[in-house]
């Protein structure tokens, strides 16, 4: 649902599963990278396709809460970045968002707080949007 027609093709390494099982997988992945590569420290970058923007919606990914209760109820509006932004912010583990959508919805923004993680970016504008920004 996220992911654009003509970005399909392309789309062939998504993580199976529930929301909470794909937060879990990312959570032992982060977790195995660290452990294989010896490092105490890691920052998350999101390079992946743009998503669409998600729905802010009162009681689904509002706040905190409702964002963790959300995926515990497998709702189908929370988006990939977003599950890979909480699995981040749930290790400590800062995250840096490299494509235009709105991944930051408010309960995320939320989470980051209370968990004092780092999340920032909005746009590497790695595309023609840097070439139409310049001119």
């Amino acid at each position: 649902d996220f992911i654009a027609a003509n970005q399909e093709a392309r789309a062939n390494n998504v993580i199976k599963g529930t929301k909470k099982e794909q937060v879990d997988q990312i959570v032992k992945d982060i977790r195995e990278f660290k452990e294989k590569n010896k490092v105490d420290k890691i920052v998350v970058l999101w390079t992946a396709n743009t998503e669409r923007y998600s729905n802010v919606v009162v009681g689904l990914n509002d706040t905190m809460e409702n964002l963790l209760a959300a995926v515990d109820r497998n709702e189908a509006e929370i988006s990939p970045s977003t599950l890979h932004a909480i699995a981040c912010i749930l290790e400590n583990v800062p995250f840096i968002n490299g494509s235009p959508q709105n991944t930051f919805v408010p309960g995320l923004i939320d989470l980051a707080i209370k968990r004092n993680t780092l999340i920032g970016g909005d746009d590497f504008k790695s595309g023609q949007t840097k070439m139409k920004s310049g001119f």
